[in-house]
C-alpha cells in the first residue's frame, strides 16, 4: 500500500487510488476491514468492499491492481508486489497492453505476421 500511495503522489492528477476487498459476510469481517484501513493508514481513500468487482474483473490472486481509464474502461491489470510491477502496468496502460496475456498474444500474431511476410517473399 505505501508504494501505491507514493505513486499516486508522484503521478497527480494522472491516478486515483481506489482500495478494495473481495466481500464481509458479517459484522466481525466488516471490523476487520476497518482495522485494515486503520494499519495502512489509507481512511483517506476509497476504499470498496464487494465480491461481485473482483468477479468482474476477474481477480483471482491478492495483492492486484486494475488501472481504469477516465472513460470507466479497464486499460491494464495484473498482480502488484512492487513498486515496478505498478510502474509497468501504468507503462502497459500507455501503450495499450491490457495484461501479459494481451502482450504474449500481440507478440504471437507479430511473429505470425512475420512469418508469413517472409513465406511469401520467398515464394515471389
Amino acid at each position: 500500500m505505501p508504494t501505491a500511495k507514493s505513486l499516486a503522489k508522484a503521478e497527480p492528477g494522472e491516478l486515483r487510488l481506489v482500495f478494495a476487498s473481495d466481500g464481509a459476510d458479517n459484522e466481525a469481517q466488516l471490523k476487520q476491514h476497518r482495522a485494515y484501513v486503520e494499519e495502512l493508514r489509507i481512511a483517506g481513500y476509497p476504499y470498496v468492499i464487494s465480491m461481485q468487482l473482483g468477479m468482474a474483473y476477474q481477480v483471482s490472486k491478492l495483492p492486484f491492481a486494475l488501472l481504469i481509464g477516465a472513460d470507466g474502461i479497464l486499460k491494464s491489470k495484473g498482480l502488484v508486489n512492487s513498486r515496478e510491477h505498478l510502474e509497468s502496468l501504468l507503462e502497459s496502460m500507455e501503450k495499450g497492453i491490457a495484461s501479459i496475456q494481451d502482450y504474449v498474444a500481440r507478440g504471437e500474431r507479430r511473429k505470425s505476421a512475420e512469418f508469413e511476410t517472409s513465406v511469401m517473399e520467398q515464394t515471389s
